[in-house]
């Protein structure tokens, strides 16, 4: 195993991490993106930049506007996100859990305490802020990587070993036929 191949299941794990951690602050980046969306629309609708007075009339009236949708809707953003938190949480983990389970089952032989451990952190309401499918994902990569590389260390020292009993023996069956020349050419 190598950081090339465990990368695609750390960026997914990233990727769900992310989308988790959006939801679980979701009371406040979902105003913030409503503002964003209300500037842009209304700007695009009447064509105004920005950079001008009426432009900078809309952002402040949008973001006012979400402030005050944001504060008032508080208890639905707020749970909204965080069903929605565990349920990115939960998907997440099941779709790594299964890619792992098709691409890389041996990770489970000593690590599967940490995936269990995951599940457990994103399932549990502002603690799952914390990127814990990533950092399980790449504790268990890393301390695979780190026994196979020992693994093939092994074996390699093994394989110089076996190399040089090899030689050892062609260099002394060579002594042995060349004494056996010697001989023979002596007795003729």
């Amino acid at each position: 195993m190598t950081w090339t191949k465990a990368s695609p299941a750390i960026i997914i794990a990233v990727l769900f991490d992310a989308i988790r951690i959006f939801f679980t602050f979701f009371w406040f980046l979902g105003p913030a993106m409503a503002a964003v969306a209300c500037t842009s629309a209304v700007n695009n609708l009447f064509e105004i930049t920005v950079a001008t007075f009426a432009g900078k009339t809309v952002a402040t009236a949008c973001t006012a506007g979400a402030s005050i949708v944001g504060f008032f809707g508080f208890e639905f953003t707020a749970t909204f996100g965080s069903v929605m938190a565990m349920v990115t949480g939960f998907a997440g983990w099941l779709i790594i859990g299964i890619w792992l389970l098709a691409t890389n089952s041996r990770i489970f032989k000593e690590n599967a305490l940490w995936f269990i451990g995951s599940l457990v952190v994103s399932e549990i309401p502002f603690i799952d802020s914390l990127p814990a499918i990533t950092i399980a994902v790449w504790k268990m990569y890393h301390a695979q990587i780190k026994k196979e590389k020992l693994a093939l260390k092994q074996w390699k020292d093994g394989q110089v070993a076996t190399q040089l009993q090899g030689r050892e023996r062609q260099v002394a069956e060579l002594m042995q036929y060349q004494a056996a020349q010697f001989e023979q050419a002596e007795i003729y």
